[in-house]
């Protein structure tokens, strides 16, 4: 046993960072702060005496010994995960609820109304831990909060908010180069999530404003990226409007046109169709989907 690292989470750390081949995505992940990620690898690669990323201009790459490893601990990261549920499981009334949360939705909208359900529910556990990228990585979850159009092989899914989304900015931008129609939106950065392609071409057309080309919107593949992106002034987002609630209610954002649009995609409650909920998740999925019902703004 002496040849396996002193600790599990820097072997976490290392196959986040080479799935993102980026430190600050595997933080945003695994809920920890770049400085955290490297200092996990730091120490790996000491206890393996082998370098296993070489850093690039945006980011990391693995290098021969780093793929090996990644391909090697995949499997037995699984196991673990595996192993673990099923010794969970032999408690008869499990009420702990793993959750894979999205940073930015934990943060922004899940967190500030959790103490509603655990005032209700005292002796369920909610325990979040990173998302996964597909089916496999729910070996270690009991559900996961999803981005995405609702629809995913083996599983089943509960839409929760999200779809409605508007155009958002600073003031101080709106105030510099001034946005009294939606023709005046051309003369700005537009912005979009990576997942939202053409919405802004769809948000145009519906305003029947000619001109816009989508080679000028920027994309971002993380809301938690283009929220600080819109404080800075950088230019004008479309997105879900709670995301950015508190922003606006504080005066740091605005939204220039009260005109939505709604979107075929939003945020999901989703776990696998073949998975029997314990009686704690079916009183939390009937919390959350009343909770979110609540937040609509088309």
């Amino acid at each position: 046993m002496q040849l396996l690292p002193h600790s599990i989470t820097s072997v976490r750390v290392f196959e986040a960072a080479a799935r993102h081949l980026s430190c600050s995505r595997a933080a945003e992940e695994l809920f920890l702060t770049q400085s955290a990620v490297s200092k996990q690898l730091q120490s790996l690669e000491d206890f393996l005496g082998v370098r296993l990323f070489t850093r690039v201009h945006k980011g990391l790459a693995l290098t021969e010994a780093g793929k090996i490893y990644c391909e090697a601990i995949k499997p037995a990261l699984m196991m673990l995960a595996d192993a673990t549920v099923k010794v969970r499981a032999l408690q008869a009334n499990n009420t702990t609820i793993i959750l894979g949360v999205p940073p930015t939705l934990g943060q922004k909208w899940l967190i500030p109304r959790l103490s509603g359900f655990t005032e209700r529910h005292p002796d369920v556990r909610i325990q979040f831990s990173p998302r996964v990228a597909d089916e496999s990585g729910f070996s270690s979850l009991t559900a996961e909060l999803r981005f995405g159009r609702g629809i995913w092989p083996r599983m089943r899914a509960h839409y929760l908010l999200g779809r409605e989304l508007y155009p958002v900015c600073s003031p101080a931008l709106a105030k510099r180069i001034p946005i009294n129609s939606p023709q005046d939106l051309l003369k700005h950065q537009l912005m979009e999530h990576i997942q939202l392609p053409q919405v802004w071409e769809k948000w145009f057309i519906a305003r029947r404003v000619p001109g816009y080309h989508p080679r000028k919107a920027q994309r971002y593949e993380q809301f938690s990226v283009m929220i600080p992106a819109l404080l800075a002034g950088l230019g004008v987002a479309i997105m879900p409007r709670f995301l950015v609630e508190e922003e606006i209610q504080q005066g740091k954002l605005i939204l220039p046109f009260d005109q939505g649009l709604k979107s075929d995609y939003g945020y999901y409650l989703v776990y696998p169709k073949d998975r029997q909920p314990s009686p704690a998740f079916e009183n939390f999925t009937e919390w959350l989907v009343d909770e979110a019902s609540h937040h609509t703004h088309l």
